[in-house]
């Protein structure tokens, strides 16, 4: 048992070192023991250990504030380990080799063949094609993200946007837990990894947000007190599937007036025909965020009185959102900040009439500043500051979440 704890102090401590040389490239020991309050020996120790396993790099004498001997600095090592982050959507994966230091360095998009499924194409695509660019052993772990509620007290995992039948007499969890003996292996939703890149890239300050997600679906993931609630397994909220419309359009988990049937991605080329006609839209098979953004822009009448809906409707879920989890910032993310301004600033002005006034007064509501694709290395991030161990690294590791 004492030996565990010191293997969880040890470790504690190397991720703490690691994130501080990661968020001020160039920081020096003496600085990194008075900003984790850990001894010079201990973090002159855990640092030449980080260096020798090739995590990080001395990089040399930098400058001084004191007449004294210079400080070296210290910067994280790039090009030397490796996360792969397979990202499962509708019939198609995406794989990527993200360098731990950040930087995507391999990504390629494969469709599923007939007789394929996607643990069987993972394994196939890893296999022949990511290990190819770099040296096995530099890889960490493997993350799979997708676009559903993984269930881990059921074994189960629920999505309205992404097919994931039963294979034989085994599901994707069981089928996954022994794909890649090799490596330890994350399962992960994707609006967590979304709002876990928020978090870290963004640099964001607030301790209470909230992250919503805008693509085929609509996710919501919640930090309190700075933490993520429960794990990035998107089973603590569904919030895509709050009714704003009890006599609204039947979703297809049942309910009726879901915000995933009237504000998702693939309900706006439907729902264009209640206002009327968009000329520029007209004739197109899909309709984007981006492609109404345009129009709006371009101060289309259709096109405006369907962002006023749209954030109406958006409002409502908002304003008891923040009735229930008094959250100080709302990012509107995924692919929805094509849409433009003029959705946003309705959105704000329309919260500052539902909910407790109190509240959604000091709620500040703006658009993701990130990529599209940025839960790509929220996902490599997450799995190395939560999961990844520097003492024991289990390749038989399974995460949920």
């Amino acid at each position: 048992m004492k030996m565990i704890n010191q293997q969880l102090i040890k470790d504690t401590n190397m991720k703490q070192l690691y994130s501080s040389i990661y968020s001020n490239p160039g920081i020096s020991r003496a600085a990194l023991a008075k900003r984790n309050q850990l001894s010079k020996t201990t973090v002159s120790t855990l640092v030449d250990e980080l260096i020798e396993r090739k995590f990080v790099v001395d990089g040399g004498t930098g400058e001084s504030e004191s007449t004294g001997r210079k400080p070296n600095c210290l910067y994280v090592r790039t090009n030397s380990y490796y996360v792969v982050v397979l990202n499962w959507v509708e019939n198609t994966i995406c794989a990527c080799l993200i360098d731990i230091a950040g930087t995507s360095v391999y990504q390629e998009v494969y469709e599923l063949q007939p007789g394929e499924n996607y643990v069987s194409c993972s394994i196939s695509r890893l296999y022949q094609s990511v290990l190819n660019h770099c040296d096995p052993v530099q890889v960490l772990g493997i993350c799979v993200v997708v676009s559903a509620m993984i269930d881990a007290a059921h074994n189960e995992v629920y999505s309205t946007t992404l097919s994931l039948p039963f294979m034989g007499e085994e599901n994707i969890i069981d089928k996954l837990q022994t794909a890649f003996p090799e490596y330890p292996v994350a399962f992960l939703e994707d609006t967590a990894c979304y709002a876990y890149a928020e978090k870290v890239y963004a640099n964001i300050r607030e301790k209470n947000f909230a992250f919503l997600n805008f693509s085929r679906g609509i996710g919501a993931t919640l930090f309190i007190e700075g933490n993520m609630t429960g794990k990035a397994s998107g089973s603590v909220t569904q919030f895509g599937h709050y009714s704003v419309d009890s006599n609204g359009p039947l979703c297809v988990c049942g309910n009726h007036g879901c915000l995933e049937v009237l504000i998702s991605e693939p309900a706006l080329k439907g729902r264009i025909r209640e206002f009327g006609t968009i000329p520029s839209l007209a004739g197109k098979e899909k309709i984007s965020f981006a492609d109404l953004g345009r129009a709006t822009t371009f101060r289309d009448p259709v096109a405006l009185a369907m962002n006023r809906q749209l954030a109406w409707e958006l409002a409502q879920a908002l304003g008891n959102l923040v009735c229930v989890v008094n959250t100080s910032l709302i990012i509107l993310g995924g692919n929805i900040p094509p849409l433009g301004n003029y959705f946003l600033n309705q959105v704000r002005q329309n919260l500052k009439k539902v909910g407790f006034r109190k509240m959604v007064d000091a709620v500040t509501v703006r658009y993701s500043i990130l990529p599209s694709d940025s839960f790509l290395n929220g996902a490599m991030k997450y799995f190395f500051d939560i999961h990844y161990c520097f003492t024991d690294n289990d390749p038989s590791a399974f995460f949920i979440g």
